[in-house]
C-alpha cells in the first residue's frame, strides 16, 4: 500500500513538472508579446490612439494567464494586466503611480527593487525566483522576468513578468520528501529482511538442536535431566516470540493496518503483568528489579501499545544489566501527561551508541552482558509507538555507569 502511494505521488508530481516547464517556456513568448505592444501602450498613457490601443492593450494583457506589468525609470507602476490585480488583490487605484514596495516586507522590498535598478541600469534580463508575502501575509514563492525598454526619446521602462511558482515549488518539495521516504523504506525493508533471515532462522536452528540433542538422550537414558535443555528452548522460544510480534505490529504500523484503542489504563496492574514475564530472566542473571509506580496512576491511552513498549524497554534493561545490577521502573505524574522512567545499572552507552539509538538502518545492537543476541529493532518500535500515542522518549545515558530510558505518555 505504502509503494503504491508513493509511486501514485511521483506520477502526479512529475505531471505538475512536465506542466510548469511548458509554462516557463511560454513565458519568453509572452516577454516578446509585452514589447511588440508596449510603444502603443505607452502611447495610450499619453493620451494619442487612445479607444483602438485601448481596446488592443486590454484584449491582450488581459489573456495573458501571468501577471504583467510596466514600470518608469522610478519603479512606479505605470500598467498592469487583470492576473497583476488579482495577484497583490489590489485595484489599479491603489497600483498605478506606486512601487508597491511598501506592501512587502523590508528583506524582499530591498531585493526587488534592487533588481529594478540594475535591470534599468545595464538593460540585462534579470528572472528571479524569490518570495512574496502579500497584504494579508500569504505567503507565495513567485518567479520574477524582468526587462529594459528604452523609447524613442530616451526614456527607460522597466517590462516584467511575474508568474506564481508555488505549486511547482511544493511539488519538488513534494518529490524531494518522496524520494527520501523510499530511501528509508528501502534501508528498512534491507533491515527487515536481515533480520527475518539472521535473527529469527538462527534461533528456530536452536531450537530444533536443542530438541534433537533432548530426544537422543531421552531415548538413550531414562534418568537424563531435561531441564537444562527444555529451560533453554523455553527461553529461546519467547525470546524468538517476542522479535516476531515487534516484527509483525511494525508492519501494521506501518501500512496503516495497527488500530489505537483509547481506554484508562492503571499503569501499575501494566507494570506488575509485564513484570510476570520479565522477573524469571532477570532473577537467572541476579538482577533486582524495583517498582516506584503509585497504584492511582492511571492514563487514558491503548494499554496493549503500552504494554509493548515497556515489555521492549524492560527487555532491553535485563539484557545490558550485569548480574548483581539494578533496575528500577517509576512512574512520575504531572499536569498534563505521566513520565515513566526505566532506569538499571547496567553497562551504559557512549555518545555514538547513542546517537544511532533508535534508527532502523543505523542501529547495530551489542550483545548483552551474557552474550544475548538481538536485533535493535525492540527500541525502533518503541519510539514509533510512543510518538504515535502523543509522547516523546529520550535516553541519558553514561558508558559503564547504566542508563535511564524515559519516555512520556499523555494522560487523556
Amino acid at each position: 500500500m505504502i509503494w503504491y502511494n508513493l509511486y501514485n505521488r511521483f506520477k502526479r508530481i512529475k505531471r505538475v513538472k512536465e506542466r510548469t516547464r511548458r509554462e516557463l517556456e511560454n513565458q519568453i513568448a509572452e516577454i516578446q508579446k509585452q514589447n511588440e505592444i508596449l510603444k502603443s501602450l505607452l502611447a495610450f498613457q499619453n493620451g494619442e490612439e487612445k479607444d483602438e490601443t485601448e481596446k488592443y492593450a486590454n484584449t491582450i494583457l488581459n489573456n495573458m494567464g501571468d501577471a504583467v506589468f510596466v514600470k518608469d525609470n522610478g519603479s512606479r507602476l505605470l500598467l498592469v494586466n487583470d492576473a497583476f490585480c488579482n495577484l497583490f488583490n489590489l485595484p489599479r487605484t491603489k497600483i498605478i503611480g506606486k512601487t508597491l514596495a511598501e506592501n512587502v516586507p523590508p528583506d524582499e522590498r530591498e531585493s526587488f527593487l534592487r533588481i529594478d535598478k540594475q535591470v534599468l541600469l545595464d538593460g540585462i534580463d534579470n528572472i528571479n525566483e524569490e518570495p512574496l508575502t502579500l497584504a494579508e501575509g500569504q505567503k507565495r514563492i513567485i518567479s520574477t522576468r524582468k526587462s529594459r525598454f528604452i523609447d524613442e526619446d530616451g526614456k527607460k521602462f522597466l517590462v516584467g513578468v511575474i508568474r506564481d511558482i508555488t505549486e511547482r515549488i511544493e511539488a519538488e518539495e513534494d518529490l524531494r520528501e518522496s524520494e527520501l521516504q523510499l530511501r528509508e523504506l528501502n534501508a528498512t525493508k534491507d533491515k527487515l529482511f536481515s533480520i527475518i533471515a539472521h535473527d529469527l532462522r538462527s534461533p528456530f536452528n536452536n531450537i530444533l538442536v536443542l530438541s534433537d540433542i533432548l530426544n537422543a538422550q531421552l531415548k538413550e537414558s531414562e534418568n537424563f535431566d531435561a531441564k537444562e535443555y527444555l529451560g533453554l528452548i523455553h527461553s529461546t522460544s519467547k525470546n524468538t516470540l517476542v522479535l516476531l510480534e515487534n516484527l509483525l505490529d511494525w508492519a501494521k504500523s506501518q501500512s496503516g493496518q495497527i488500530s489505537f484503542k483509547n481506554e484508562k489504563i492503571n499503569i501499575s496492574t501494566v507494570v506488575h503483568e509485564i513484570l510476570e514475564l520479565s522477573i524469571s530472566i532477570a532473577q537467572t542473571k541476579g538482577i533486582s528489579i524495583k517498582v516506584n509506580v503509585t497504584e492511582e496512576a492511571e492514563i487514558n491511552s491503548d494499554k496493549k501499545i503500552l504494554k509493548t513498549i515497556i515489555r521492549n524497554l524492560m527487555s532491553n534493561a535485563i539484557k545490558y544489566s550485569r548480574p548483581g545490577d539494578k533496575i528500577t521502573i517509576s512512574a512520575v505524574e504531572e499536569e498534563d501527561l505521566v513520565k515513566i522512567v526505566i532506569s538499571d545499572s547496567g553497562v551504559g552507552m557512549d555518545d555514538d551508541t547513542l546517537e544511532n539509538l533508535f534508527s532502523i538502518t543505523t542501529n547495530t545492537p551489542l550483545p548483552g552482558t551474557l552474550n544475548e543476541k538481538g536485533s535493535g529493532f525492540g527500541l525502533v518500535l518503541c519510539k514509533e509507538f510512543i510518538e504515535k500515542l502523543g509522547g516523546k522518549i529520550w535516553v541519558e545515558s553514561e558508558k559503564g555507569k547504566g542508563s535511564d530510558f524515559i519516555f512520556t505518555i499523555p494522560r487523556n
